[in-house]
């Protein structure tokens, strides 16, 4: 299993010069509890940082900063953290669990954002993985009649 057969392509993204605020309610519009940061590199979005919805009430509303004017790139998490999209799950959980992460953007060579992957995605994808091996091992075998 590769990262990018198990996570999500569509990605929330926010400039870094978005406010708190704008960044709240893109995060809302789209039902999503983290955005990919990304700022402008030779026309084209580069990501370089992530907020969680956690990182907008602890490092912000917490820390008493008026989320209308504190831009994402006050907030984000920096430098951004992220795998391959063909990268192994194995290797994917490993830097999660090193790094105290729950999702990995995917980075294509290019610097091309093309995915995000979370714990949960990777739940998921174990548990379907164990109930097809559980219905193969439950499958009754057709019998080779040449053999009777």
């Amino acid at each position: 299993m590769r990262a990018i057969d198990i996570g999500t392509r569509r990605v929330v993204q926010a400039g870094a010069s978005a406010t708190v605020s704008e960044a709240a309610g893109v995060m809302r519009r789209h039902q999503a509890g983290c955005l990919v940061v990304t700022r402008e590199q030779d026309g084209r979005p580069e990501p370089v940082g992530i907020v969680t919805d956690r990182d907008l009430v602890t490092r912000c509303i917490a820390a008493h900063f008026d989320p209308a004017t504190t831009t994402l790139e006050c907030v984000m998490s920096a430098p951004l953290l992220h795998c391959r999209p063909d990268a192994p799950i194995d290797e994917v959980v490993d830097v999660m669990q090193q790094r105290g992460v729950r999702r990995l953007p995917l980075v294509d060579d290019a610097g091309v954002l093309v995915g995000i992957l979370s714990t949960d995605d990777v739940l998921v994808a174990l548990a379907e993985l164990a109930d097809r091996i559980n219905q193969t091992l439950n499958a009754q075998p057709t019998l080779d009649r040449a053999y009777l």
